[in-house]
């Protein structure tokens, strides 16, 4: 059985509010990207602005409940 990834699903339903990017730790863009925003490790999560300011970070498994309700938090703003 494939495992998704918990962003898939979010993405669909907030494709039109949110911009997902989903980055490969080893690959050189992602390990510039958990350079800058000094994530821990796999998997990590980032909420960023449209100016670049990180508004939530999470690592480790998180539920797609979890996610989302940061995702409302914010986009509620």
């Amino acid at each position: 059985m494939k495992m998704e990834p918990v962003v898939d699903g979010l993405e669909t339903s907030y494709s039109e509010q949110v911009e997902f990017r989903h980055l490969n730790a080893i690959s050189p863009e992602g390990q510039r990207a958990f350079r800058a925003f000094a994530l821990p490790g796999h998997p990590s999560y980032v909420l960023v602005n449209p100016d670049g300011e990180v508004l939530w970070k999470g690592f480790g498994e998180q539920s797609a409940t979890s996610l989302q309700d940061q995702l409302g938090e914010i986009i509620g703003k």
